[in-house]
């Protein structure tokens, strides 16, 4: 029983060793980035919303946010009353009113779905230098944001995805959606 006990823990060690080695987590990283564009596309085509994507490439995470729909101005305290219940619900991490009131200025807020949720990179896995249509240089740091509208298109981007030696992009297409997981470095077009 002992030996098998050590055996187990042994290999338990070992897993997380392995992934690295043969950059399971880039690959797997990359896989779920492709599949959360996938759906922010039809996502935005079918609800008629824009859509963004934002990768924290210092933060090594990822989430989804959407445009709410048409919101009016409060006028009297019902509707008021209204707008803070709203709020509460739109943003119940922040305990502030005037905090919420902020944020809802805002087009932008999260999007919660168990297919985009904000995720971390595995292991060692980080983004490289990603490239998004429309803006004039590679981000290396900060927030990357990838758009997706309600007209069924996207910007085209290219996200690199690292876990020591091991890379692959993930390619987006504006038109399908269709986003590719590619071994690799991929160049960009222009």
């Amino acid at each position: 029983m002992v030996v098998i006990g050590v055996i187990a823990i042994f290999a338990a060690l070992a897993v997380p060793a392995v992934d690295a080695i043969s950059g399971a987590n880039a690959r797997k990283a990359a896989g779920e980035l492709a599949g959360a564009m996938r759906y922010l596309f039809d996502t935005a085509a079918l609800r008629h919303a824009t859509c963004r994507l934002a990768l924290d490439l210092d933060g090594r995470a990822w989430w989804a946010e959407c445009a709410p729909g048409r919101a009016g101005i409060a006028r009297d305290a019902e509707r008021e009353d209204d707008e803070a219940r709203r709020l509460e619900e739109r943003f119940p991490d922040e305990r502030s009113a005037e905090a919420r009131k902020l944020l809802a200025r805002t087009e932008f807020g999260s999007f919660e779905d168990r297919i985009v949720g904000k995720r971390e990179l595995p292991g060692a896995t980080a983004f490289g230098k990603v490239s998004v249509e429309g803006r004039r240089s590679a981000v290396e740091s900060g927030t990357a944001y990838v758009y997706f509208f309600a007209g069924g298109r996207a910007q085209r981007a290219h996200v690199p995805i690292a876990d020591g030696s091991t890379h692959f992009t993930v390619v987006l297409e504006p038109f399908t959606g269709r986003a590719r997981v590619h071994p690799g470095d991929v160049e960009v077009r222009e």
